[in-house]
């Protein structure tokens, strides 16, 4: 049995811990993925103004991905600020869950690891592999992991402290997150989580847990309507079917079973059989059985495809009993080798916080200067100021892409616009991403994209359409061209720039 009081004391020490770097930051500094920052920068402002995602603006991600940035946003902290102590606010929510799991599931210290695990993923300052640049990008597939150990946990392991209620409670306002936050992570992970309860006879936990996430969602649709479903449904039913972008890394057979993967592929289904062999009592192996496809899913959904569960799972395979065997079980020792095989991966996320607070702040600038409010979003100098384009050996300058440089980039996009006179237009940009509104006198489009997928979304309130001459994307480019040219809309070039092309739309 856990020590509750041991357990608790330590989280708090590590919370109080990544609390006091958060303060010596002094805003937010990130070094990669300037395009993934100016998308979650732009989502969060387009909430501060009130707009409502998948009313306002298109995307696939949940409400939930964003609120805590913008609620302290709205409550008076710069921008960078916000980004910053809104993953502290999310760790902060986790710690009695964590807590609660660590305690009625585990011993001490077990608990203690998961508890620690949870809330690191919750403040990393990095979204994963093995570069050590720090940046917000992808925060929300870190937050959902983290949110989907408490009741994987619950489920995958017998309880020691019993209380139906509080397991109901944990798992359906898990869920519910998971369905605001990254729909995805809900649906690969709710079989194993249904079947889990049933299997283990806890059908009182859960119906509360029915009822729990009933609640949210009831919630959630006095505040916003039952329109707002329907809304998020369309969004994601558009990414799905997207064909500028399947998946954001490596295929599914890759993600399973190629060299980088397998050995942990392999692990999990002969812990499995071992379980079934050595536990016929305890449905654990059933249930890790029926998670691993919708680990493995998750995995090859997200950027970068690092396997997060085998901290899950290493953390379940050592709590499991000895028996009679004599020193390191084979469990334990399986435990040990799933951790071993994400330990690259963990190591770079845990340490994160830390090297935030120590980054050199002379080589980062202002990615909004003189924007009262936002001066504290910093960015390395040099990826600012230079642009990097890829070209092929043979070919024309149409062939090109940006791969480096985005924020000078759109801030020279802008730039070129204004000169032409064409400030204060409604700009439809023909590329991946169309930030104007953050750089210069222009006002979002009206269910616009933050982060382009398919379609056509926004078009219908702009007036002009900007046409990179070296997108950061080439397909969407050429994609969002053909489909104006479908609709019949004469585009009538009106300015030419280095970087771009402007189109007036003649509808």
């Amino acid at each position: 049995m856990a020590n509750p009081g041991k357990v608790l004391g330590t989280l708090l020490a590590v919370l109080a811990a990544v609390t006091g770097l958060a303060a010596t930051y002094g805003g937010l500094m990130f070094a990669k993925h300037e395009m993934d920052m100016l998308h979650l920068i732009d989502i969060v402002l387009r909430r501060v103004d009130g707009q409502l995602p998948h009313f306002d603006f298109m995307t696939p991600l949940g409400i939930w991905a964003f609120e805590p940035f913008v609620m302290l946003h709205w409550a008076g902290l710069e921008l960078g600020a916000a980004l910053v102590w809104g993953q502290v606010m999310v760790a902060a929510l986790l710690l009695l869950p964590v807590w609660w799991v660590g305690i009625s599931r585990m011993n001490t210290g077990l608990a203690i690891a998961f508890g620690v695990i949870v809330l690191l993923l919750a403040v990393a300052m990095v979204h994963g592999e093995t570069d050590v640049k720090p940046s917000l990008s992808m925060h929300y597939n870190r937050w959902a992991w983290a949110v989907a150990f408490l009741p994987l946990a619950l489920v995958a392991l017998p309880a020691r402290r019993d209380n139906p209620v509080l397991d109901g409670l944990v798992i359906g306002a898990a869920m519910a997150v998971l369905a605001l936050l990254k729909v995805t992570y809900f649906a690969a992970f709710a079989p194993a989580v249904v079947l889990g309860l049933v299997l283990r006879g806890q059908m009182r936990a859960l119906g509360i847990a029915v009822v729990a996430g009933l609640v949210i969602a009831g919630a959630m649709t006095l505040a916003y309507g039952f329109g707002f479903w329907g809304a998020y449904l369309g969004d994601l039913l558009t990414v799905a079917g997207s064909e500028v972008r399947p998946s954001p890394g490596a295929g599914w057979a890759r993600v399973a079973l190629s060299p980088d993967y397998a050995a942990g592929t392999l692990l999990a289904v002969a812990s499995v059989l071992l379980l079934r062999t050595r536990a016929k009592a305890d449905p654990v192996g059933i249930i890790l059985f029926v998670m691993l496809p919708g680990a493995i899913y998750v995995t090859f959904q997200n950027y970068g495809n690092d396997p997060y569960w085998l901290l899950l799972w290493g953390i379940v395979l050592l709590a499991q009993p000895r028996g009679e065997e004599v020193g390191w079980s084979t469990q334990a020792v399986g435990g040990l080798l799933a951790l071993a095989l994400i330990a690259p991966v963990a190591l770079n996320v845990f340490y994160s916080p830390v090297r935030q607070a120590t980054l050199p702040a002379s080589v980062f600038i202002p990615v909004f200067p003189g924007q009262a409010g936002r001066e504290d979003v910093l960015a390395v100098e040099a990826r600012v100021e230079r642009e990097q384009v890829r070209m092929p050996a043979y070919g024309t300058e149409g062939d090109c892409e940006l791969s480096g440089g985005a924020i000078g980039w759109m801030r020279g996009l802008v730039d070129e616009v204004d000169a032409g006179g064409f400030a204060g237009e409604k700009v439809f940009v023909a590329d991946i991403f169309n930030a104007f509104w953050l750089f210069g006198a222009y006002a979002p489009l009206k269910g616009g994209a933050p982060w382009y997928y398919d379609g056509l979304p926004g078009f219908d309130e702009a007036s002009i359409v900007v046409v990179p001459r070296c997108p950061t994307d080439a397909e969407a480019n050429a994609r969002i061209v053909e489909m104006i040219a479908a609709q019949g809309v004469q585009m009538v070039p009106a300015h030419e720039g280095e970087r771009m092309v402007v189109y007036r739309l003649a509808r």
